[in-house]
């Protein structure tokens, strides 16, 4: 089992953002001493959400900041950025980590990011996918040209330098709906699963339906050639815990509610409740029922697993069955959330590593 540190750097209160990342680094620079696989990053436009606008400068100054730690992204947001600048950014950031980047990608999932940029958010998927095959080809030894819907590259042009990893770095894709799950598997990616939005679809069957997706993906992978268990699966998870399940509970409750408040009235700011728009026609509709009935409110949230905040053994109990259940090989836990306090964050990293982790890889290795 590898562990990871999520971070989305939400502030909350804007007039403290370099005092943010001053702490986001500390907190970093806490993962990599106390043992964790990885750092995951996330970027946003446009919302105190996440002001990570650049999952590349963001990662460029992490690989100068860290020497062993694993850098992945959880995701670079393919519609948004010419595919010959991210693969001779992303490349550059393997080269300077030497060699430690993960690359997820994903197409993004708020409207008023698309709105901000004025790209048509129906166009995402075919966007992503069009994006991801530019980068592969960019990131091989040959000059590339390409002729596309959305980008053209009429003569040939060679992305330099290459990444260090080859022939590639390792690449994920964030996985909600079934389309998702299938596509990936064709590709042969990893698989980026996150509580909060499969919750945010499904509600109190969030778990079944990845359960039900992953199924599909091994069969897809077995269709496409490529090895249905051989590819990691990383989940994020809003996460907390203290040696105290009702203190975990009662420092979590606020932070993981401002989140969910967040994401839901960003999802509502291009013109009121965006109409269902193709390509999210599942997720939309799904997130208005779950909005419309209550489940965003912690105790739901906790309920249903999508939010886990405990003690050190109900923690690892927890976690635990979602391993054995849906073939997690990483856990990204996310203790800052909702601009949680530093010194509150950093305590549950160590009692992760301390308490946590150890019980879970116990059970792992006795099953």
């Amino acid at each position: 089992m590898k562990w990871g540190t999520f971070s989305l750097s939400q502030v909350p209160d804007l007039s403290r953002v370099p005092e943010n990342f001053e702490t986001d680094f500390e907190q970093f620079k806490l993962a990599e001493e106390l043992g964790f696989d990885t750092i995951w990053i996330a970027e946003h436009l446009f919302s105190s959400y996440g002001v990570v606008t650049s999952t590349q400068v963001l990662a460029a100054a992490l690989a100068k900041a860290t020497k062993k730690i694993k850098i992945g992204m959880a995701v670079v947001v393919m519609p948004f950025n010419h595919p010959l600048r991210t693969a001779s950014d992303f490349a550059l950031v393997d080269i300077l980590s030497k060699g430690r980047l993960l690359f997820g990608a994903g197409r993004a999932y708020q409207p008023h990011e698309f709105d901000g940029l004025g790209i048509p958010m129906e166009d995402s998927r075919e966007m992503f996918e069009e994006a991801m095959e530019i980068m592969l080809k960019a990131w091989g030894d040959e000059p590339i040209t390409h002729e596309g819907k959305f980008w053209n590259i009429p003569q040939p042009t060679e992305v330099l330098p290459k990444p260090v990893q080859k022939p590639h770095p390792p690449l994920y894709q964030a996985c909600i709906s079934p389309d998702s799950f299938k596509t990936a598997a064709r590709k042969g990616f990893g698989l980026q699963l996150a509580s909060p939005f499969s919750y945010r679809t499904y509600r109190e069957e969030w778990i079944d339906k990845i359960e039900e997706s992953i199924q599909d993906y091994e069969i897809e992978c077995e269709k496409a050639g490529h090895d249905p268990k051989g590819a990691e699966r990383m989940m994020l998870l809003p996460f907390f815990v203290h040696e105290s399940q009702e203190e975990a509970k009662r420092i979590a409750r606020e932070r993981m509610e401002w989140f969910y408040a967040k994401v839901t009235a960003n999802q509502k700011s291009v013109g009121g409740q965006p109409d269902l728009i193709k390509g999210y026609e599942l997720t939309m509709s799904e997130s208005k029922k779950t909005l419309d009935g209550g489940y965003l409110n912690f105790d739901k949230l906790y309920d249903n697993g999508a939010a886990i905040a405990d003690d050190p053994a109900t923690c690892a109990e927890k976690l635990n069955e979602l391993r054995e259940r849906l073939g997690i090989t990483e856990f990204a836990l996310w203790t800052n959330i909702g601009g949680m306090p530093s010194e509150e964050s950093m305590s549950a990293m160590r009692l992760i590593m301390n308490d946590v982790a150890p019980r879970v890889n116990a059970m792992e290795a006795a099953g």
